[in-house]
C-alpha cells in the first residue's frame, strides 16, 4: 500500500469510528505535534530550555518522583476519558 491508499483507508475507517477510537487517534495526532514542536527545535531553543530547567532547580522549584509519578497517572487517566 502506498501513502495514498493509506490515507484513503484511515479516511474511510474515521468516517465510520466511534467516538473511543476518535479520541484515540486524536491523542496520537496531538502527541505527534508536541514531539515534533520538540525535536525541531534549534540548538538556541533547547540551550534556553536547560538554562531555564537550572535556573528552577536553583531556586529549589522541584518536586519529588512519587508526586510526579502520580500526577502523570492523573494526567493519562484524564487523556484516556476526554
Amino acid at each position: 500500500m502506498n501513502a495514498r491508499q493509506i490515507k484513503e483507508e484511515i479516511h474511510s475507517f474515521i468516517n465510520q469510528a466511534d467516538e473511543r477510537f476518535l479520541r484515540l487517534v486524536y491523542s496520537m495526532v496531538e502527541s505527534e505535534k508536541s514531539e515534533k514542536g520538540f525535536f525541531n527545535a534549534t540548538d538556541g531553543q533547547m540551550t534556553e530550555r536547560a538554562e531555564k530547567s537550572l535556573k528552577s532547580v536553583e531556586e529549589g522549584k522541584t518536586r519529588n518522583i512519587h508526586d510526579f509519578k502520580k500526577d502523570i497517572a492523573s494526567w493519562k487517566e484524564d487523556r484516556a476519558i476526554q
